[in-house]
């Protein structure tokens, strides 16, 4: 069953965004996959508003859509590292990366709606304190799919 990020956690995980970069507006979690729904607004480095998604607002989407998903999957225990919410949010802020992303639209997304997102972990590996991740994604059931590699340094 998915479990519903709530409201507070995913405003917490938000907060290291500038508000009108803060696109997801709610996710659901059952590991080893998670959803979201993103709503974009203006855009800040263009001068009028984009009818099409780009890769800086994909690459956004996604961000928020994994530092939701992997704060909810910790605090179920899915891993072997045991930390409170706060200190997930500490770490976030300069322990997480996406090492390599594969962006690539295969048709525009519209932005003037809502748009839907989806990412699967395919593999997790730790090496001392570094932790790697593998995950596949789609946007907009397959407007845009590829793959992610992230990394957690504790």
């Amino acid at each position: 069953m998915k479990t519903r990020v709530p409201k507070e956690r995913l405003e917490s995980v938000l907060e290291l965004y500038k508000p009108d970069c803060r696109y997801l507006v709610e996710a659901t979690v059952k590991y080893p996959k998670a959803e979201g729904r993103f709503k974009l607004g203006d855009t800040y480095y263009t001068t009028r508003k984009l009818e099409h998604m780009t890769t800086i607002e994909a690459q956004l989407c996604l961000n928020q859509l994994c530092y939701s998903a992997f704060g909810e999957w910790l605090l179920e225990g899915r891993f072997d590292e045991a930390m409170t919410f706060e200190e997930y949010l500490e770490l976030m802020k300069e322990n997480m990366f996406i090492i390599d992303s594969n962006i690539r639209f295969r048709k525009p997304i519209p932005t003037n709606g809502d748009i839907h997102g989806k990412i699967e972990v395919m593999k997790v590996k730790r090496h001392g304190n570094l932790y790697l991740a593998f995950l596949d994604y789609d946007l907009e059931q397959g407007k845009s799919k590829g793959k992610l590699e992230l990394a957690l340094k504790r």
